[in-house]
């Protein structure tokens, strides 16, 4: 089956989000050089959990372009994990539109993927 447009779109985002994803986790790791053993530890197990999610989204772009059906799963479950945050975050206090605005592409993603064209793209729909 050819790759439909949105499924490139999403994977190109998920690519972008994963690259510039793991800027953030690079600074802590820089930092946690200069903070001292106890909180350098610290900051280095913040990096590593840091890391995890666009490593993720890397790894969901490439099952995206291939068309992976394990990408579908791993997509659905990572931008899931994002839009888990969101609700967190709101409760927690932060602002409806810079929770929504600082993860709109893990949402488009969450959307996207439960159409059943692209459960169907990815070889996930329901028979």
């Amino acid at each position: 089956m050819k790759r439909p447009f949105g499924i490139t779109v999403i994977a190109i985002l998920a690519l972008f989000g994963g690259l510039f994803g793991l800027c953030w986790p690079t600074l802590v790791f820089t930092g946690s050089t200069f903070l001292g053993p106890i909180l350098g530890t610290v900051g280095v197990f913040a990096g590593i959990f840091l890391i995890i999610g666009p490593i993720l989204q890397l790894i969901f772009a490439y099952g995206a372009f291939k068309l992976r059906p394990w990408a579908w799963y791993l997509g659905l479950i990572s931008s899931g994990i994002t839009v888990l945050g969101i609700v967190i975050n709101l409760f927690d206090g932060a602002s409806f539109w810079s929770a929504i605005w600082g993860s709109i592409f893990s949402i488009i993603i969450f959307i996207y993927l439960l159409t059943p064209d692209v459960r169907q793209a990815f070889n996930t729909a329901s028979k």
